[in-house]
């Protein structure tokens, strides 16, 4: 037997993670179907050092216990070392927590949002808490230190401190429940508290401190933000601290520290001898309507924060610019005017909103201004840090040309802000963080061509919908985070030409209704996760002449892109760049790109084409597939590509590259081609639906070139994720079965090997639980019908494919062979026969769409191996249907890669001349004539195209009806009426289905053309079951011997008439017709009447019977007078029927 020199077969490719590379740096990840999010530390992948994990969130209820370790269930196991927060995550429904000893650091708003958390533990691991740990709780939990933690402690009563109790970290909020007061002692050895020590809602009114305390933190938030604090009280020796009037003041400083919230005075003047105020030393007060800043000269930013009844405030005189920083009074949503000094020499308020003397600067815009618009000066050059912030009434801004700055927060939380713009042309280069942050309604924004940083100014805009920046902006940086809470943000557009270059880290991330983005052609760097989770993003245009060089990690991951051309100059495409793109189907990799992560594509369920252009030095593509350069590893693996009938892979790959099929979710099947002979680190791994593995390897791989090792192992064992081998069944060729026998690695597939077997002539293997492949044949059929489906082992299949050299075999007896529609692959060489004298004549194509996967030469570009490997020898006629003619000749139409001229040419193995619809072989000669096939046939054809030899197909009723026909003088006769009244197709009388026996006939001349054809019929969407049939037609092979006899007689066409053969028919003609009735009575003529005409075609001739034993001819002429033989020309009756004699 030849043996099989190339296995071309279809690939089924996944997207595939790296084992050992599977995650990226800040990654959300979640292990329990997202009740319980991490965010990734550090990844795996890097030698020697752990996976880590920081704790987010968790939608459970009751108590939590953060695990020391968490293991993907696919290799990689992750140790638990933070626990910090991100917008959006949440553990409302904690009510304790158990922290395991590897946890090292507490970050910011830990399980942010849990409002009755009760009790946390400190472990011992713990060498790190932010600040503000726990500043987005609604309850503080009462804390437990191990007293083997170095750095923290805790008391009976639950409160948080350093190891040496010097400084107050928190208190809990049930602290006056503990102590059963509201008046809390601060321990007398404390020298320092925290911010937030003291939490909203822990009831109490008075707070002493310690007559040691040397600092107290003062940003945000204050120490003490308890809503019932009435007052604090502190030792009058404490040299750095003071307290009037129930104040927190540091006499160092001459600062007010911390004012209590619900301390009652509704009119409050700053004590003489303090002149400044800190940051947020007013904050959220609930009484305070009128206040007098005295003597103050110096505030910071936030000093006076959201004074909730406070109405009017006057810049005193004192109060000038190197003492009124910009923010100072901020949120305060019931003042409606400011107030200046007449006196104060840098400060003047026009209409209640405060400017520095210039009028080129604004400090301060009254929050319950009257007004849905404000007109800011023309002369005004820089908005101030938090100006307009929570101005309640604006509804839009525009900012003039001459602004050239606008500070950190400037129009911060104004809630009902639509709209901003920038009047052109600009003058502002500067935008700082936070500007437009926390205006809720805020959808329009066209920012200035003349910033050329971009950073987080619309955090929490949560309506807006469009960014636009003008034509020859100069804004170079996209700064990250910027877009990360914009879920709303449609479109970001450029209106011309912009100097972009950075888009930096999460820059888009999440903003999810993003739906396009055309990439400016001076981007150079789009960095991690830059537009991941823009889950409706379809598009993402790349200037033809775009500089970037670098997809950066995770940039498009998780996006709706459905497909994307890597711009020429990108080398390289950072792992998880695309990853979880469920929609995108199509990558274009030019020529650059040198470096592809092999996790770039992770998780695209329905990518199916990752094509390379040919002159790229490092890699190559076939079929859509990612192969090494010289196509020998498979590389990247498409899993759109993924089917449940068969996966086929590439003929010339040798090795299955590391990770090539990882985590494929839809792989059930795989055929591992002939040239294979290892199989990477994780090739396999985490395929689960798994099941069929079909080796058409010429010999067995190695287990030695097989991985087996930890954290290695091409297939799972059971040992770190699922046990694979107890689900999966593997099929070899019959001639290599023993070896995979007797090899311990194969026998731990426990769904058995089996072999491939034998049908009748074909032999087959099984490619999945579904398909097989029609390896061989040695069938002499004249006209070979491929099986559409096979049963094996009370399992039926479906005949799939036709494998290489199926068809070497088979004889000069086979002519034809007739290819149904469920053929979806046939391989290299397929249809030629090792006697190249005899091949295979014709070959008919039933299919309606044909794809260039249905051949191995198209599939695989084999051309370019300079080998012929044509599925059909030169001479095989190839009929299609006429309409698929085109797409036949387009999906086929054979294209190689000319390196030298740097374009594609006709392959010079094409074979589309080979094509057509015209089917030749019907000549009737005499009116009539009969005809079968093996699939639906349509004779309209000819006639719609040259308007003459118009041919209908007729059948018979099997009742034979009393009385005369249209001629002649017999008592019986026949009703002949068209195929499309008996249940054919009923839209055309020139329809034979396939193997229906028909009557031919002519109906507007004699004779068909000299070059008459036919079709292949289009209506084949059904079965057709023709009804009332006396024609039978022969398919398939010719009839060696047609038996008849003078009892059971059966009528023959030749020359145009119907002649009546009572013994065997020696070698009846296939793709023919012969007509038999059911039993006459002895003696009965009968003559056939067609539908509505009256054409006799009974036959006197002869016929080549094979024997002398005729019965004799009886004649009578038109007088119904027997005579023994006509001796002249005319019309006579013979055996009942009207004949001609010239």
């Amino acid at each position: 037997m030849r043996k099989l020199k190339l296995l071309l077969l279809t690939l089924l490719l996944t997207a595939i993670p790296n084992f050992l590379w599977a995650y990226t740096k800040d990654q959300i990840v979640s292990f329990d179907n997202e009740q319980t999010h991490y965010q990734v530390i550090q990844p795996d992948g890097t030698s020697g050092v752990q996976p880590t994990l920081r704790f987010l969130s968790t939608k459970n209820a009751g108590p939590l216990v953060i695990p020391e370790t968490i293991g993907d269930n696919k290799g990689v196991t992750f140790t638990v070392v933070e626990v910090g927060s991100k917008g959006g995550y949440t553990s409302k429904k904690v009510t304790s927590v158990t922290l395991p000893n590897t946890i090292k650091e507490l970050g910011i708003n830990c399980f942010s949002g849990a409002t009755k958390l009760d009790s946390i533990n400190i472990p011992a691991s713990v060498e790190k808490i932010n600040p503000i740990a726990f500043g987005d709780l609604r309850t503080v939990p009462v804390f437990t230190v191990d007293p083997a933690n170095s750095h923290f402690s805790s008391d009976a009563n639950g409160v948080l401190y350093s190891n040496d109790k010097t400084k107050l970290w928190n208190v809990p909020t049930a602290i006056a429940t503990k102590i059963g007061s509201d008046t809390y002692n601060v321990d007398p050895n404390v020298t320092e508290i925290n911010r937030g020590a003291f939490p909203a809602h822990a009831e109490l009114k008075k707070i002493v401190l310690p007559a040691g305390l040397q600092k107290v933190d003062q940003v945000y938030p204050p120490i003490a933000t308890t809503n019932t604090l009435l007052e604090f009280e502190i030792a009058e020796s404490n040299p750095t601290f003071k307290v009037d009037g129930g104040v927190l003041f540091d006499k160092t400083k001459k600062e007010l520290v911390c004012y209590p919230r619900a301390k009652a005075d509704t009119d409050y003047k700053v004590p003489d001898e303090f002149t400044s105020i800190g940051q947020y030393g007013i904050m959220n007060t609930d009484n305070i309507t009128s206040l007098d800043l005295n003597k103050v000269v110096k505030t910071t930013s936030n000093s006076v924060y959201g004074a909730k009844k406070l109405q009017t405030i006057t810049i005193p005189t004192g109060l000038k610019k190197d003492g009124l920083k910009e923010g100072a009074i901020v949120a305060c949503d019931k003042i409606n005017e400011y107030k200046v000094a007449d006196d104060n020499p840098d400060f003047v308020a026009v209409d209640g909103v405060v400017f520095n003397k210039e009028k080129d600067k604004l400090f301060l815009y009254p929050p319950s201004k009257a007004g849905v618009t404000y007109a800011i000066p023309e002369t005004v050059k820089e908005i101030a840090a938090q100006s307009f912030q929570a101005a309640n009434n604006l509804t839009s801004i525009t900012i003039p040309k001459a602004v050239e700055k606008v500070g950190t927060a400037a129009f911060r939380n104004m809630p009902n802000l639509e709209t901003v713009t920038f009047e052109k042309p600009s003058s502002t280069t500067t935008l700082e963080q936070a500007a437009f942050r926390g205006c809720e309604k805020l959808k329009t924004v066209t920012l200035p061509a003349t910033i050329t940083e971009l950073n987080d100014v619309f955090n929490g805009c949560k309506e807006l919908e469009t960014v636009t920046m003008p034509a020859d902006s100069k804004l170079k940086t996209i700064k990250p985070n910027v877009f990360t809470t914009n879920k709303k943000l449609k479109t970001f557009k450029f209106e011309g030409n912009c100097d972009l270059e950075t888009i930096e880290e999460n820059a888009f991330a999440n903003a999810e209704s993003l739906e396009s983005f055309n990439m400016p052609k001076s981007v150079t760097n789009i960095k991690r996760n830059a537009f991941s989770g823009c889950k409706k993003l379809a598009t993402v245009t790349f200037d033809p002449e775009a500089v970037i060089a670098e997809i950066g990690e995770g940039a498009f991951a998780d996006c709706g892109l459905h497909g994307i051309s890597i711009p020429k100059n990108v080398t390289k495409i950072a792992k998880e760049a695309f990853r979880k793109c469920k929609d995108l189907k199509k990558i274009e990799v030019t020529k650059a790109t040198t470096d592809i992560d092999p996790l770039a594509f992770q998780y695209c369920e329905n990518l199916t084409d990752i094509n390379v252009e040919k002159e790229n030095t490092k890699y190559s593509s076939v079929d859509g597939y990612l192969l090494s350069h010289d196509k020998k590893e498979l590389i990247l693996f498409p899993p759109g590509k993924a089917n449940s009938k068969f996966t086929l892979l590439p003929p010339s790959i040798e090795t299955i590259g590391e990770n090539s099929f990882f985590n494929c979710e839809k792989l059930t099947n795989v055929t591992i081609p002939n040239k294979v002979k290892s199989i990477g680190k994780r090739a396999f791994g985490l395929c689960k639906k798994l099941k069929v593995i079909t080796f058409l390897c010429d010999d067995m791989i190695p287990a030695a070139n097989i991985n087996t090792a930890q954290n290695e192992m091409s297939f799972d064992d059971g040992t770190q994720a699922g046990d694979m081998f107890k689900n999966i069944t593997i099929n070899v060729r019959k001639e290599l079965v023993n070896k995979y026998k007797d090899e311990d690695f194969y026998k731990k597939f426990k769904g058995g090997i089996k072999e491939s077997f034998t049908i009748g002539t074909e032999e087959y293997i099984a490619m999945s639980e579904e398909s097989v492949n029609m390896l061989s044949t040695k069938r002499e059929d004249h006209t070979f019908v491929l099986p559409t489906s096979i049963e094996h082992n009370g399992k039926k299949y479906g005949v799939n494919l036709i494998g290489d050299y199926a068809f070497q075999h088979v004889t000069a007896k086979v002519k034809e062979v007739v290819v149904k529609k469920d053929v979806s692959y046939i391989g290299a060489n397929a249809f030629i026969t090792s006697d190249a004298a005899n091949p295979v004549q014709s070959i008919f194509f039933i299919e309606s769409a044909p794809t260039d996967e249905m051949l191995s030469t198209t599939r695989f570009e084999l051309d370019e191996t300079g080998t012929n490997y044509n599925e059909f020898a030169k001479t095989t006629k190839i009929y299609v249907k006429k309409s698929a003619l085109k797409t036949y000749k387009k999906v086929w139409n054979k294209q190689v890669y000319d390196l030298t001229a740097h374009a594609y040419k006709t392959s010079e193995f094409n074979f589309i001349d080979q094509l057509d619809y015209k089917i030749p072989g019907v000549s009737i000669k005499n009116k009539y004539g009969t005809f079968a096939r093996e699939f639906d046939v349509d004779f309209s054809d000819y006639y719609n195209e040259k308007h003459h030899s118009a041919v209908a197909a007729f059948v018979a009723s099997t009742k034979i009806l009393d009385g005369k026909g249209d001629y002649g003088t017999a008592t019986k006769h026949v009703q002949m009426t068209s195929v499309d009244k008996n249940d054919g197709y009923t839209g055309s009388y020139s329809y034979v289905p396939a193997y229906t026996g028909v009557l031919l006939k002519v109906l507007d001349k004699e004779a068909t053309d000299a070059d008459f054809y036919y079709t292949i019929g289009e209506q084949d969407q059904q079965v057709y079951h023709v009804t009332n049939n006396v024609m039978t037609g022969v398919t398939v092979n010719p009839i060696t011997s047609l038996t008849a006899t003078t009892t059971d007689p059966i009528y023959v066409m030749q020359g145009g008439t119907f002649h009546k053969a009572e013994s065997n028919i020696n070698n009846f003609p296939i793709h023919k017709a012969y007509m038999k009735f059911s039993a006459l009575p002895a003696g009965t003529r009968v003559v056939f009447d067609f539908d509505d005409t009256t054409t006799g075609i009974e036959s006197i001739e002869s016929i080549d019977t094979g024997s002398s034993n005729r019965a004799a001819d009886v004649y009578y002429n038109l007088q119904d007078q027997r005579i023994s033989k006509p001796q002249q020309a005319g019309l006579y009756i013979l055996n009942g029927a009207k004949v001609i004699i010239k």
